[in-house]
């Protein structure tokens, strides 16, 4: 019987154990590099050219990071024209040099543009 609690114990201690590890993995480079490339682009996109902000429209870009900074779109949908060709000449003109581990990682933001 005594034995039984000493192996649970020791069971329940490696499973918490496992748990808190991944945990700081979770935040490891990957997560903070997706972090600080989303908030360079939102950043440039909301708190940039403010008189050319698209009106309406909703934009989500897929793109990834070359090894030399530059960022490669691969996939756009939008709901407006104008709103798309915005986001993607500014995505395009980031250059992410100090973000690009790891590169060639997909990410993907959302555009919400709504001036009503």
């Amino acid at each position: 019987m005594r034995t039984n609690k000493i192996t649970r114990i020791i069971i329940l201690t490696m499973i918490l154990g496992i748990i808190s590890v991944s945990q700081i993995f979770a935040a490891g480079p990957a997560a903070v590099t997706a972090r600080n490339i989303r908030e360079k682009i939102v950043d440039l996109i909301y708190n940039g050219d403010l008189e050319n902000l698209p009106s309406e429209g909703t934009v989500v870009v897929l793109f990834t990071v070359t090894d030399e900074g530059k960022i490669e779109i691969k996939n756009v949908k939008s709901t407006d024209n104008d709103a798309e060709n915005f986001v993607v000449n500014k995505i395009t003109s980031i250059s992410a040099k100090d973000n690009v581990n790891p590169s060639h990682q997909v990410y993907r933001v959302k555009f919400q543009f709504d001036q009503n």
